[in-house]
């Protein structure tokens, strides 16, 4: 087999973290004959040793859209990028039949063509495996109504059929369980999808010790020596809840001091990060931005300082955070996101530390207030995209064994006297920081409210259960387990080059289906006056 993986950029971030992974793993196997990257110009992020392992190619068409000529319409652009695919391949001695070609996020919007390609190489003659990290239905609407634009289509059913197609030599994967019974829900014959969990490992053997580690935090960011580190390990990019996350610095308190690693990359994004700075110098002395720009300070150096490391997204694709830090024996305290964190519980991973909601208490009217706000958010975000969205929260999930009251875990986000933290907009989560900081009452009755979650923070951490899971980690989502899933989910591409297609199609859209399967928060689309 020839395995060709394809995305639009290798920048640092998820998607090319996950393909360094992958070709770590596929590099000792002997089905496989050779690797190669293809992408659009930007190939920085990528490992030496990653390109020491494959081949890198560069096609400048599979660019994002916002970043390269757009002058051709979609049929043009997707005809020109699957012949020069083609021809590279060609030129590389690489036959259509014997060839895989893995395409990650194919649907996402960025670059409109990319769905209509693949099926130009399939037709060809390649077998194509589309792995699905991010769903442009998931809040995303500006990615959503550009790729309905860009393919002229009136139905959201119209653009499903190009965004999602099946048949011969088509193949998808997914990160977690739940996109696998979503893309089934929707018509793709099961037998077409793959689950496909990242693997997880450090990017370094060597973790300095504890007292090494902390001493050079300590003197890199002018801490006391008392500190203790709450890691934060993300790009502070809108779904990351920073507004959470600097509450939760509240709710921990000195000595502990938490740490946001990477600045976000985009203006918008940018922009919504230092919004967050400026409410942190005014409200939050306990929390250190770009930890991870420091000179001199290296990730494992801030994992290898901390004593427990958090989460506070409210959306995640496969969930990194939640798996990393145990194999540097860390414990992770986290906002449950029952799609993707019953994967690992399933495995056999004692999440105990987890919360479903931050209880803030309020007036009658302040509450009522913040639930308009959060309808509103939700209307906006979508207007002119599509008809009015449903406000309903979604169907319950398995929730994990909680930090928070079991009658919590139920809430779909609100009582009577108050409400989850993150269905708050942006504007009230500063509202409730800042009263959190100038309010000792509402404070103190914040943190009785929370009480689990405020012991969960600052505990020792428990030797048995990261001996646990650090082994599970290890082993269920170690570079052997993602070797031989990847070279199944090849050989059963190759095999769909002839399997008969038993998809069937839906009446529900793939908006439909995405929005009923995930809770929606403001904070994700949230947009920020003079960001473009």
């Amino acid at each position: 087999m020839k395995i060709l993986i394809v995305h639009c950029h290798f920048e640092r971030g998820g998607v090319t973290q996950v393909v360094d992974n992958h070709v770590h793993c596929l590099h000792e196997s002997d089905d496989i004959d050779e690797v190669a990257l293809v992408s659009g110009p930007r190939q920085s992020g990528l490992q030496e040793a990653t390109r020491s392992s494959a081949s890198l190619w560069t096609i400048p068409s599979l660019e994002y859209d916002s970043l390269r000529d757009s002058s051709r319409n979609v049929q043009q652009q997707a005809e020109q990028t699957a012949r020069e695919l083609d021809e590279q391949c060609q030129r590389a001695g690489w036959t259509r039949e014997q060839t895989v070609i893995h395409w990650h996020n194919h649907s996402l919007g960025k670059n409109a063509a990319a769905p209509l390609v693949i099926q130009r190489l399939a037709t060809l003659g390649y077998s194509c495996l589309m792995q699905i990290h991010d769903f442009a239905e998931d809040q995303r609407p500006q990615n959503w109504a550009c790729l309905k634009a860009a393919h002229g289509c009136d139905r959201a059913q119209d653009l499903d059929r190009i965004l999602y197609p099946h048949g011969e030599r088509l193949s998808y994967a997914t990160l977690t369980t739940g996109d696998a019974e979503t893309l089934a829900q929707f018509g793709i014959p099961p037998a077409r999808i793959d689950l496909l969990p990242n693997s997880v490992r450090l990017p370094s053997d060597e973790l300095p010790d504890f007292e090494t580690a902390t001493r050079k935090i300590s003197q890199a960011f002018e801490l006391p020596t008392d500190f203790r580190w709450m890691l934060y390990p993300v790009r502070g990019i809108r779904r990351k809840n920073l507004g959470e996350f600097l509450l939760l610095c509240q709710l921990a308190g000195r000595p502990t001091v938490g740490a946001m690693t990477l600045a976000p990359d985009t203006p918008m994004e940018r922009r919504s990060y230092e919004r967050w700075r400026t409410v942190a110098e005014q409200s939050v002395d306990n929390v250190v931005f770009d930890a991870g720009h420091h000179e001199g300070i290296q990730f494992v150096d801030n994992l290898s300082a901390a004593s427990v490391v958090v989460s506070s997204s409210v959306a995640e694709g496969f969930g990194m955070v939640f798996l990393e830090p145990w194999l540097a024996s860390r414990r992770v305290v986290a906002r449950n996101l029952p799609g993707v964190t019953s994967d690992f519980m399933d495995q056999g991973m004692h999440l105990d530390q987890l919360y479903d909601v931050v209880m803030i208490p309020g007036s009658t009217a302040w509450l009522g207030e913040a639930e308009c706000q959060f309808a509103e958010a939700k209307v906006k975000a979508w207007k002119g995209v599509r008809c009015q969205p449903d406000l309903a929260p979604p169907p319950p999930s398995v929730a994990a064994p909680s930090v928070a009251a079991p009658s919590v875990a139920a809430s779909p986000g609100h009582r009577c006297d108050w409400i989850d933290f993150a269905r708050l907009s942006p504007a009230l989560q500063v509202e409730v920081i800042h009263r959190f900081a100038t309010d000792a009452g509402f404070a103190k009755e914040v943190r009785q409210r929370n009480a689990a979650l405020c012991d969960a923070l600052v505990t020792a951490s428990d030797p048995a259960m990261i001996a646990h899971n650090r082994n599970i980690v290890a082993t269920k989502y170690g570079a052997e387990n993602q070797r031989q899933q990847l070279l199944n989910a090849y050989r059963k591409a190759l095999r769909n080059q002839s399997s008969p297609d038993s998809g069937s199609e839906n009446d529900q859209t793939m908006l439909d289906l995405v929005e009923h399967s995930r809770p929606f928060y403001p904070c994700r689309v949230e947009q920020l006056d003079g960001a473009s």
